[in-house]
């Protein structure tokens, strides 16, 4: 059975939800073995790659209303396409797009509850 084509194409980046950005992020310096990071106190998130080219956010969830914290990002070239086609799909909305120059994104409800958002990156950022 072939299922619809899909705007979503592909796993982005897991999130870790953390209480104190400064402190997650150097803690988590000193497990993967790198430079205690600087991190930006004015920026919610801090991203961390990792060798093999995959990677993970701290997030401090001060932008991220309770319920609506992401587990997960996956992609997408085409933010509009992608937030109908959930929508057709029965996902629920929990945080609309937000749309900045170089990302635009939104969160969303599986069936069981989980939240996921789903990025766009611009070409010009």
């Amino acid at each position: 059975m072939k299922g619809t084509k899909s705007p979503i194409n592909r796993v982005g980046t897991p999130f870790v939800h953390v209480k104190d950005l400064q402190k997650s992020a150097a803690w988590y310096a000193e497990l993967l073995g790198k430079e205690s990071p600087k991190v930006d106190p004015d920026h919610p998130v801090h991203y961390y790659e990792l060798e093999g080219g995959g990677g993970f956010l701290l997030d401090d969830d001060r932008n991220n209303a309770p319920g609506t914290e992401a587990s997960i990002m996956l992609h997408t070239e085409d933010i509009d396409a992608a937030y109908s086609f959930v929508k057709e799909k029965g996902g629920i909305i929990v945080r609309e797009i937000e749309r900045h120059p170089d990302v635009s994104f939104f969160n969303f409800k599986d069936p069981d509850g989980n939240v996921l958002m789903i990025c766009e990156q611009h070409e010009n950022s």
